[in-house]
């Protein structure tokens, strides 16, 4: 009896509760109501209208509900028209007149969710409000941008606006309180896009021309303007040393030496004058020589001469280029990938620059589905916990790690995975490891009282069933900062093929870094190859093998397990969440790197990375741990692919792909990037 009393007690208090949570929710009121009229903020002279379908956006007695149901709304309907015959680019933001108010019954913008969609669809992101990026309207208004488009001469969209209040909003953030705001659109004139790819490759291809120097086996050069500068004190013990320079330089072998027939010495007290705008083949005042020198070439083992820019009597200013050839290199080239025919960029390049998301991007290549793959440049700013971008010009901005995601606040770096088992080379990995999928080593996972499970064969350790620490903040960076962008669009991310090579190099006659125990065999902690390493290289730290590849292997079963894809399960596996991934060493070959740890380059993708070491998807072998092709800070590794453990913590460089219809305004360059218009 006393336990069914107690029973009683607890199901009444149960009701109670119930009913208390009925009544408080019943108070909620999200009032948004179109109490104004819309306006066109014209910036040009242009005529253009927006017209309402339906008479107010109403929401009444409204609930905390799920994205799904707020999607099932009737939602708000407007149309926008272009009555001009030229382009025009539109803005569609949301204006809360009451966003600076400290009011208690007001709604926070936090607390809202909206969705704006194609109308008839609810194809488009939903997103909280209150993250997006403010704009000026007109004086000191500002509105959200919850869309940027674009209209041809004569062309209407029409869209459908759905907005409802976050699931996650509590009694005390939502209960009595009211919000209202009203659509804003922005005119201002625009060239008319066109197609990404075209403006790329120019009409019939005129801009594809092939390579100066061999991909993976030679490096493209510095182009002179843009090398950093660096200055050396000279003092007098070494003015009265000879120095060697040259008025011009060439490749031997790996080697940059000085031309033989432009060599002169002289002690530098006596010559100093005479440096600016030669070359050395030493920037180091002890390695001269302080005897009267034969002039003779000066070769270094570094593959580098230095530039001389200025030049006083205790001191002196170089620009270092380092190349295989004499020459400049900036050109978009093709070869062959998965889907066919792929346009890569190569060098120092200037016109690859593209605006997405808030943020700047290098455009890498197109692959042979026309798709283009790009890799962040400037993070502009934006974390999970700030999404105010930090320039206009995003593309304009250099830095030295401005190319890194900021996946939890300003945390750039990551592992990527643990290194005890060949199964920790994969962007996912089987059932192996520890039973808490958290520790990273086998006393970490005993300590914690895990059990931990070495791979017994190839398809168990490379089955994509976990993900990598650093797939899951790829994933995070994803969920945290790219989706939350007012531009971004994920039906614009093409499902391209993230090619994590878990190949095994079978013929174990090949040994660069001469194992000891050396097998064919990808499982467990067995020394191992893996496929990329006999494409990059013939010995270890020395190009190259076979040469760089776009196509992805088969896995050592036939499969498809290195070829990372989200649904495409005819080119790839389907076993991502999300459209983002990582570059492979192969396409750092071709963009102009060289798999070595002696050369430094000029390509483009060392620009806003030098500060930080990153990872590639590319996996390099298992020796006493798993080690992944990596890109490397420093005078002498600067950003070239090496091996690195993926126990380290080293910078993530996201890489996204956009769908072949993508369409841009702009002309690639830093100062006038390409725009894209959805």
């Amino acid at each position: 009896m006393k336990d069914n009393k107690k029973l009683k007690i607890y199901i009444s208090l149960f009701v109670v509760v119930l009913i208390i949570i009925g009544v408080s929710y019943a108070y909620f009121m999200l009032r948004k109501e179109q109490t104004n009229d819309n306006v066109i903020g014209t910036r040009t002279c242009l005529n253009t209208t927006l017209n309402e379908q339906t008479s107010r956006i109403l929401l009444e007695d409204a609930i905390p509900i799920s994205d799904n149901d707020g999607l099932n709304q009737t939602p708000f309907t407007f149309s926008v028209t272009n009555n001009c015959d030229s382009y025009v680019k539109l803005t569609i933001t949301i204006e809360n007149e009451n966003r600076e108010s400290t009011s208690t019954s007001l709604l926070n913008d936090n607390l809202i969710k909206i969705n704006l969609s194609p109308k008839g669809t609810t194809t488009g992101t939903s997103k909280l409000l209150g993250i997006l990026t403010l704009t000026d309207i007109e004086a000191e208004r500002k509105g959200y941008i919850i869309s940027e488009t674009g209209l041809k001469g004569g062309e209407t969209k029409e869209y459908d606006l759905r907005t409802w209040m976050d699931s996650n909003t509590t009694l005390d953030e939502g209960l009595g309180k009211s919000w209202e705001g009203k659509i804003v659109i922005i005119v201002d004139a625009e060239e008319t896009p066109q197609a990404l790819d075209l403006a790329i490759l120019g009409k019939n291809n005129s801009n594809v021309t092939t390579p100066l120097t061999t991909p993976g086996l030679e490096i493209s050069d510095y182009v002179l303007d843009d090398a950093s500068t660096t200055t050396v004190s000279v003092d007098e013990t070494y003015q009265n040393y000879y120095w060697t320079y040259g008025t011009d330089w060439k490749a031997s072998g790996s080697d940059c030496i000085l031309a033989n027939s432009n060599v002169t010495s002289d002690i530098y007290a006596n010559s100093y004058s005479s440096l600016i705008n030669k070359y050395l083949s030493s920037w180091s005042p002890s390695s001269v020589s302080s005897e009267t020198a034969t002039v003779k070439p000066g070769s270094n083992t570094y593959g580098c001469v230095y530039y001389i820019t200025n030049a006083t009597k205790d001191s002196f200013s170089y620009k270092s280029l380092c190349s295989v050839k004499n020459q400049t290199e900036a050109v978009i080239a093709s070869t062959e990938d998965d889907y066919g025919t792929s346009y890569y960029f190569r060098g120092a390049v200037k016109n690859n620059f593209i605006e997405y998301a808030n943020m700047c991007w290098r455009i890498v290549r197109i692959t042979g589905d026309g798709s283009i793959k790009l890799t962040l440049y400037n993070y502009n700013g934006l974390t999970d916990n700030n999404f105010t971008p930090a320039s206009s010009t995003p593309c304009n901005v250099t830095g030295g790690d401005l190319a890194f995601a900021r996946y939890e606040g300003d945390t750039i770096e990551s592992k990527f995975n643990s290194t005890t088992d060949n199964a920790f080379a994969g962007l996912m990995y089987g059932n192996v490891g520890c039973s808490d999928k958290t520790s990273l080593t086998q006393n970490a996972c005993t300590s914690n009282g895990g059990t931990w499970t070495n791979s017994s064969s190839y398809a168990e350790a490379h089955a994509n069933i976990n993900k990598s620490i650093i797939l899951q903040n790829l994933e995070k960076w994803y969920d945290n900062v790219l989706s939350k962008q007012s531009n971004f669009n994920e039906n614009q991310l093409a499902d391209t093929i993230w090619c994590n090579d878990k190949s095994v190099v079978t013929d174990t006659a090949f040994n660069p870094d001469n194992m000891t125990n050396l097998t064919n065999l990808g499982y467990g902690r067995n020394q191992i190859y893996f496929g990329a390493v006999k494409r990059m290289l013939t010995k270890a730290g020395t190009p190259n093998g076979s040469g760089p590849s776009l196509i992805c292997s088969n896995d050592n079963n036939g499969g498809k397990l290195s070829k990372f894809t989200v649904s495409d399960t005819t080119n790839g596996n389907g076993a991502l969440d999300k459209k983002i991934g990582l570059l492979t060493a192969d396409e750092l070959a071709y963009a102009g790197t060289y798999a070595s740890i002696k050369r430094s380059s000029g390509y483009y993708l060392n620009e806003n990375s030098n500060g930080n070491h990153w990872f590639t998807a590319t996996p390099y072998g298992y020796n006493r741990g798993v080690y992944n092709f990596g890109v490397l800070k420093g005078t002498r590794i600067f950003g070239e692919p090496t091996l690195s453990s993926n126990n380290r913590e080293y910078g993530i460089r996201p890489a996204i792909s956009l769908v072949s219809s993508t369409t841009i305004t702009g002309k690639g360059t830093a100062t006038n990037p390409y725009k894209v218009v959805e």
